[in-house]
């Protein structure tokens, strides 16, 4: 997928990794999430924002479909 750098559309998918889902499981380390979204096909473009600033962070999709991958693999 692409990264979207400018703010998106509100109508994308929202998928929240917080810091405790983070800190918690070994490989959910930022970069590695990252990496992951750099990689995967996917049908769209991905947008990523702190949540809240404390609470993790917020992977929007254009596309609900990555979003359910996503979520399914990190969140």
């Amino acid at each position: 997928m692409n990264k979207l750098e400018a703010w998106p559309p509100p109508a994308w998918t929202q998928v929240v990794v917080t810091w405790s889902t983070m800190l918690n499981t070994s490989d959910h380390a930022p970069n590695e999430i990252t990496k992951w979204c750099r990689g995967y096909p996917g049908h769209g473009r991905w947008h990523l924002h702190g949540y809240r600033s404390t609470e993790g962070f917020a992977f929007r999709f254009e596309d609900a479909r990555d979003a359910t991958a996503f979520g399914l693999r990190w969140a």
